[in-house]
């Protein structure tokens, strides 16, 4: 209701007002426009589709994801049938800069005609976003075409014409953003986009939730995985059901998942700072650039390291999940964490809860690699012989990811085995052990007990986690 009150009571903005603060005449701003939606449509159709406008936002150094592309036209065609007509180009355009002139307002408010980079910080700190000079002076360069230290509203236009969101100061803040700054890259457990400053706090909770929920769904599959994994004799996988249906019932199959849900946070938020954090330490040693040129390698180097302190930050975690899940139930009662965890601690010392590291370790940098070698080779094919050189959508995205993970988790299965069984028992020596014990009794197969579950784990665990982080982007006001 006070929104609404405050609606109205804004001025209306025609775009008589737009063109008066342009600086230009009707006339002119009909050739601007038409150039634009001719610089888009290179080959003369007539039309815009998905693939000349990424093209045309590659080549004006804007974001071209196939997501953004898309959701500009959506924002452009009014029919939606996945063209881009003139009179809808034209259409966008105005509507656009009348809502690009009422935020450039409420943005100068000495109403000098122009933003300063005074007036700019003020309205990002109303916004809640805290930013440095540094960063401030890079967003007012980029912006500031004419380099005379304020930002026109002919400049503010150009920048964001083509921004196909609407334009609050936290959107405009994070597109400032993803031009400018920051390059995620692919080994992150938080989803492209998400900002150092902005609204992190609630990036992590949003990811924290989707992992939650799809960790509890997967859960049987995970409990059934572990208990196969720890199998010394011949494994079947009915037998294995049945047992745990008998031991504890329906809840048996989510016996340990109260942990894996309480990793999710605190393993999201140390991987996401740590990976940050060793992207700049890269570019310092290199003496040259930003994040966004830290390169594949460097990417590959600092996910792997991040997703290793990660992991040994919330080992304990993960042992205690593993026993909880294999320990045998007496009385029809099972341990409590806090018993188990003073059990191992007495009977084993504090050591022992860290049993599999290594392995664990030494599978995160060789999953990383296969993974995103594989995912960025899939997605390739695709675009060569699916879609005709169409950017692959979510679609194949998820498909090419799904692969690409159950590739790289067949590959380090034996190091995941290896892991659990040290984390579960007590009678190995060390790694080493462990192998030489499993291939004597039980041979190379030994080493994949448990991958079928596993792998039937990848495509419901990245569509939930998928469809539930977006549902949570939405509830939180992320988009």
């Amino acid at each position: 209701m006070g929104a609404n009150r405050r609606k109205s009571e804004e001025p209306e903005v025609t775009m008589d007002h737009v063109l008066l603060a342009s600086g230009e005449s009707a006339p002119q701003r009909e050739a601007r426009i038409r150039s634009l939606f001719g610089f888009f449509d290179a080959q003369g159709r007539g039309y815009l589709d998905h693939a000349l406008i990424e093209r045309g936002l590659a080549a004006l150094g804007m974001p071209s994801e196939s997501d953004y592309a898309r959701d500009l036209l959506s924002a452009c065609g009014a029919d939606k049938d996945g063209r881009v007509e003139y009179g809808e180009f034209k259409r966008y355009m105005e509507e656009k800069e009348v809502e690009l002139y009422r935020i450039f307002q409420a943005i100068d408010v000495e109403h000098s005609g122009c933003i300063s980079p005074e007036e700019l910080w003020r309205a990002l700190v109303r916004a809640g976003i805290q930013i440095d000079d540094v960063e401030l002076a890079r967003f007012v360069e980029r912006v500031d075409k004419d380099h005379n230290g304020v930002i026109t509203f002919g400049e503010w236009r150009d920048f964001l014409l083509l921004y196909p969101h609407e334009a609050t100061i936290e959107n405009i803040y994070h597109y400032l953003e993803r031009v400018c700054l920051v390059d995620i890259g692919e080994q992150t457990v938080i989803p492209a986009g998400i900002s150092k400053h902005i609204h992190a706090s609630s990036y992590l909770i949003a990811g924290g939730v989707a992992g939650a929920a799809s960790r509890t769904i997967t859960a049987p599959l995970d409990r059934l995985k572990v208990v196969l994994q720890v199998q010394t004799t011949r494994a079947h996988i009915m037998p294995a059901v049945k047992h745990i249906w008998k031991e504890g019932g329906f809840l048996g199959f989510f016996r340990g998942n109260g942990l894996n849900v309480l990793k999710v946070a605190p393993e999201s938020a140390i991987r996401f700072y740590t990976y940050e954090m060793l992207k700049g330490f890269i570019v310092n040693a290199k003496g040259e650039g930003t994040k966004a040129d830290v390169g594949t390698m460097g990417r590959l180097l600092a996910g792997g390291t991040a997703g290793a302190i990660a992991q040994t930050a919330i080992y304990p975690l993960d042992l205690l999940k593993t026993r909880i899940q294999t320990h045998a139930c007496e009385g029809g009662k099972f341990p409590s964490l806090g018993s188990l965890a003073k059990d191992i601690w007495v009977k084993e010392g504090p050591r022992a809860f860290y049993k599999g590291l290594i392995p664990s370790i030494l599978g995160i940098i060789p999953y990383a690699g296969i993974d995103l070698a594989a995912y960025e080779s899939l997605k390739d094919m695709s675009k060569i012989y699916i879609l005709h050189d169409e950017d692959p959508g979510p679609l194949v995205q998820l498909g090419c990811g799904t692969v690409s993970g159950a590739l790289g988790a067949t590959c380090v299965y034996p190091l995941q085995v290896v892991r659990t069984r040290m984390q579960a028992q007590r009678a190995y020596m060390g790694m080493a052990d462990v192998f030489r014990r499993t291939f004597k009794h039980e041979g190379l197969r030994g080493f994949y007990k448990g991958l079928f579950p596993n792998l039937l784990k990848v495509v419901p665990a990245a569509s939930i986690t998928y469809l539930v982080y977006e549902h949570m982007k939405k509830g939180l006001d992320l988009e």
